[in-house]
């Protein structure tokens, strides 16, 4: 075959991706979107591509970043994962790339099929070898102090990527990575409010709303949940299936607020918050409780855990008081018992 017919269509993809790019396209502000249709039209354009992954990495603190994973298995499907600044800082199988993307600014590619297991330097590319891929590819796309875009590419092609697939490759980087980064500070911005894995407010929101029923002096109770040894089961089954997990929690959340006044948020991590207006500590208990037996009726298999062998959540709860000087008393009394029920082994439901 001929090799400008045989890269003619990949060029005519990445053409068409840098087109809708720098034209501001407002699908660009959507990057799940825009991972699937790159990786759709890049398939289609004859590239090899048996899993792509975007992500946008927070170089200062305080900023949080993502992570869109494409696999060919899935075509039609991106997972999306948030991702706080210390994921990135962790020393684990998935981010010691990215974490020399950060640190030196330099292309990382790996033939993998020519490679001796030992002599790869990352425990996530060990297992991409494992698993049969031939070649990968990681690269930045474009970094504004602030956030880092990164594009990785695998195949298991037998010969890996070839040399002008990877130029086109290469073309579509250098266009684009600009409008990954506005792209996502758009979303930041849509994201104030709210938590971008489980789609519940934050705790920035959740504070401002407690404030709010402080002042007009509402009577408030508030649940806070812990998942019971989520470190080990985060270890054992991986940031997927921990987000996974998270999700499912926070589907329990919205459950138990439906057709009720019930404020659900995530408060950070694995904690999960309800605020009760107009409950009283009794009914706060009893909801509190229906959670916890509701989590536990998800059946989430967890070997690693110290007492059941599934996913179970510890519960702190506290009622607003007229001692309370401020809505942060009730976080403060609701979080130590949250801490005492963890002290008291867990699957507990404490209040103070």
């Amino acid at each position: 075959m001929n090799p400008e017919s045989r890269i003619g269509p990949i060029r005519t993809a990445v053409d068409q991706l840098i087109a809708e790019a720098n034209a501001g396209n407002t699908g660009v502000a959507n990057l799940a979107d825009m991972t699937a249709k790159a990786a759709r039209l890049l398939v289609g354009g004859g590239l090899p591509l048996d899993r792509l992954n975007l992500s946008v990495i927070p170089l200062q603190s305080g900023h949080d970043g993502a992570q869109y994973w494409w696999e060919l298995e899935q075509i039609d499907t991106v997972r999306s994962f948030h991702r706080t600044a210390d994921y990135f800082e962790q020393e684990d199988r998935r981010n010691t790339v990215f974490k020399h993307l950060r640190d030196t600014g330099e292309p990382l590619r790996l033939r993998l099929e020519t490679l001796p297991i030992e002599s790869i330097a990352f425990d996530f590319l060990v297992k991409l070898k494992r698993e049969g891929f031939t070649d990968y590819l990681a690269e930045s796309l474009f970094s504004d102090g602030t956030y880092l875009a990164a594009l990785t590419l695998a195949t298991r092609r037998s010969g890996g990527f070839r040399g002008a697939d990877l130029q086109e490759v290469q073309r579509l980087i250098g266009s684009t990575g600009m409008a990954v980064v506005t792209g996502f500070r758009e979303r930041a911005k849509l994201n104030a409010w709210s938590d971008p894995l489980t789609g519940l407010i934050n705790r920035r929101r959740l504070e401002q709303r407690l404030a709010e029923a402080f002042e007009a002096k509402l009577a408030i109770s508030l649940l806070l949940f812990n998942l019971d040894d989520f470190g080990a089961y985060n270890s054992q089954f991986g940031q997927f299936c921990a987000d996974d997990c998270l999700l499912a929690v926070s589907r329990v959340l919205l459950s138990a607020s439906a057709g009720q006044t019930h404020l659900p948020a995530r408060f950070g991590g694995d904690i999960f918050a309800l605020v009760l207006a107009g409950t009283q500590a009794g009914e706060a208990e009893t909801i509190g409780r229906q959670v916890m037996a509701q989590v536990l009726a998800l059946r989430l298999a967890h070997p690693g855990s110290s007492g059941s062998p599934f996913i179970t959540v510890r519960v702190g709860l506290a009622v607003l008081t007229p001692e309370d000087g401020s809505s942060a008393g009730l976080i403060s009394r609701a979080h130590g018992a949250l801490v005492a029920a963890k002290e008291a082994g867990g699957n507990c439901l404490i209040r103070l």
